[in-house]
């Protein structure tokens, strides 16, 4: 089996290595004006070779890919499957590669037009590191003007968006005073908030060129290391939620005093990138809200309930700067109908999105249990395709009040997780209406035992009646 697999990571190599493609056109555009790294990349690419292929490898520059949040790749609308592909030769040390199948072979002299997106967490770096409440935030960004790609590139051009810096404010010894805000790899232009690269002709497979941009981000880094979220299913008529955020602004570190004074007379000069609030949707038959943190319930929160939806504005006790954090956590109750409904088999059906209710996260570690009632079982996730899980599904077991056998937690882990990846997930499991009697039995059982346990102690004579004694005992202490 071991053999077979290197087997195919050796074809799958050599496929890279002797591929005609050629890339005839390539247009990148990056935007870093919030705290990700959005790419769009448009490839128009040529089999110049005497077969077919059904194989496109593409890579990313040093380090990107081991941030990827979303990476997606269509032909005509189409998502195409991908895989991990060994490193060609000559890629350089860092790059990362995939390999995506295309639903047909490029004939020889045929074109075909990819678009690709990507969605990058943790590629801005604060710089300088630390700064005061008044100081704006600036941020470095660096990738390669030209394209990481194993083809020859006829053509290919980069535009980069940001709000750029006039000077570097960095200490960066040059030998000159007059360093510029971004690397300039002719022919190269700066037009407003954005940075022209190219065109560039007929670069050759491997050819980087690396930039630096440096430039003034405002855009509020939140960031949570770790998220869970519990659903708790249960048949008495609810399905409840409860999120457990471990927020923290990732941004630059505040250094010195902070004033809230200044920061609620002039929020533009004394607030700018810090995190004041955050939002959330939820749907609109949510119910029961709640929002604490370490010390009780939280006030300065606000919902307002639409026909499409439920948005909530939740505002912690103090706003975060770089490097502040804050634990917290939010719930709300949904009825059982509109999260779960029964098949035609009989087996029933929850459904609900898997990605937090707050938006604007880079959340890095995200768990999801769901908790299923006593009594569930053959408990299997049907829609796993588009999850991004970390692992497989793991199963384990709580306890609460009144159970016996424990009920069923079905635990999704996954990583890197953004806005985009909140998609819908479903559980199906078997659930016997008796179940809900369960409960109820065994109160009935437990106040019956307790009832039987009185009338058998008072049928054997055993009474609170005071003794014959009592009344010698009491005269003996009034005298």
């Amino acid at each position: 089996m071991r053999a077979s697999l290197l087997l195919l990571l050796a074809l799958a190599g050599l496929h890279a290595v002797q591929s005609q493609l050629v890339i005839e056109e390539a247009q990148r555009r990056i935007d870093i004006s919030t705290f990700r790294s959005g790419h769009k990349t448009r490839l128009v690419i040529r089999n110049d070779g005497s077969a077919g292929e059904d194989v496109v490898v593409l890579c990313q520059a040093a380090g990107l890919l081991d941030k990827v949040a979303i990476t997606e790749v269509a032909l005509s609308g189409a998502n195409l499957p991908w895989s991990a592909a060994p490193p060609p030769a000559g890629v350089p040390a860092g790059v990362g590669c995939r390999s995506y199948k295309l639903p047909e072979a490029l004939a020889p002299g045929a074109r075909a037009t990819l678009e690709a997106e990507a969605l990058f967490t943790h590629v801005l770096r604060p710089e300088p590191a630390k700064i005061r409440q008044s100081e704006p935030q600036r941020v470095v960004y660096q990738d390669s003007a030209l394209l990481a790609s194993p083809y020859r590139v006829e053509k290919q051009s980069t535009e980069v968006g940001a709000r750029l810096v006039p000077r570097l404010r960095t200490r960066v010894v040059t030998g000159t005073s007059a360093v510029p805000s971004f690397t300039d790899v002719p022919p190269s232009k700066k037009s407003g908030s954005s940075l022209q690269y190219g065109p560039y002709q007929d670069t050759q497979p491997f050819t980087l060129k690396p930039i630096s941009v440096h430039y003034e981000n405002f855009a509020a880094f939140a960031h949570v290391p770790e998220l869970e979220r519990e659903i708790e299913i249960s048949h008495w008529g609810n399905v409840y939620f409860e999120e457990r955020y471990h927020l923290r602004h990732a941004g630059a570190k505040i250094t010195g005093e902070w004033s809230r004074y200044d920061l609620m007379t002039r929020p533009n000069d004394f607030a700018r990138g810090a995190i004041a609030a955050v939002g959330a949707t939820l749907p609109p038959t949510a119910h029961s809200l709640y929002y604490r943190d370490a010390i009780g319930n939280i006030s300065s929160s606000e919902a307002r309930f639409g026909r499409e939806s439920v948005d909530v504005k939740l505002t912690p006790r103090f706003p975060l700067f770089g490097g502040w954090a804050l634990q917290f956590l939010f719930g709300w109750s949904m009825p059982l109908q509109e999260c779960v409904r029964k098949l035609p088999s009989g087996r029933l059906l929850f459904e609900a999105p898997i990605g937090p209710s707050v938006h604007n996260l880079v959340v890095d570690k995200l768990t999801v249990k769901v908790v299923l009632p006593e009594g569930a079982r053959d408990v299997r996730l049907v829609s796993a395709s588009g999850l991004g899980l970390a692992q497989d599904p793991a199963f384990e077991t709580k306890y609460t009040y009144l159970d016996v056998v424990g009920r069923p937690v079905l635990v999704l882990r996954a990583d890197n997780v953004v806005d985009e990846m909140n998609v819908p997930f479903k559980v199906e499991y078997s659930y016997s209406p008796m179940g809900l009697l369960q409960k109820l039995l065994l109160l009935v059982a437990a106040f019956g035992a307790l009832f039987a346990a009185a009338i058998m102690l008072n049928r054997s004579g055993a009474s609170l009646k005071a003794s014959s004694s009592t009344p010698a005992v009491g005269k003996l202490h009034a005298s």
